[in-house]
């Protein structure tokens, strides 16, 4: 059965398990692609190293519209990682940052100096916890790192943002990559 390479572009589902079960890519070409990602329309094919053989092979099997080539070093010199931070695999749906050995956090930088000295307590305890019960900082797999500064997965920031908010609490966040730990 042969599809249009429009087809496969606009149906990642369908190309993930194509190439996987039916093997559209030969062995040799499979053994140099690190990954292959989709961001908006366009298909980023991951060299693990510069490979022109491997770029025509699939340049024959899938076209040139709207692919474009890299290999892991380009990935990160170009500053394309920036673009893609937010894809995943067409394989097998991972982060492509992950597979890349990082994991996106947020940091979250707040100020409780308009708030009483109660409410800061009370603050405090609901984010950090107290006397052996897990705050709402530890149920979300994050950590302080100073004293109004605390550290999240970027996949939780949404809720500890949201708490931040319902106590009227000026913050600032920002986004940083860290190697995943063994």
């Amino acid at each position: 059965m042969v599809y249009s390479k429009l087809y496969i572009l606009k149906a990642p589902l369908w190309f993930n398990i194509n190439i996987m079960e039916t093997n559209i890519l030969p062995k040799d070409v499979m053994q140099g692609i690190f990954d292959i990602v989709k961001k908006g329309e366009k298909l980023y094919v991951v060299l693990k190293e510069e490979d022109t053989s491997a770029e025509n092979k699939v340049k024959e099997l899938l076209g040139e519209d709207d692919i474009e080539f890299l290999d892991l070093f380009d990935l990160i010199h170009e500053h394309i990682l920036k673009d893609l931070c937010d894809s995943t695999s067409i394989f097998d749906s991972e982060p492509l940052l992950e597979k890349l050995g990082f994991r996106r956090f947020t940091e979250i930088f707040y100020d409780l100096t308009k708030l009483e000295q109660t409410k800061k307590v009370l603050f405090n305890y609901a984010l950090l916890g107290r006397r052996g019960n897990a705050g709402m900082l530890q149920n979300l797999e994050g950590r302080r790192l100073s004293k109004s500064v605390i550290v999240l997965p970027s996949e939780n920031e949404k809720e500890v943002e949201a708490f931040i908010k319902k106590w009227n609490v000026k913050y600032n966040k920002r986004q940083i990559l860290r190697f995943l730990e063994e």
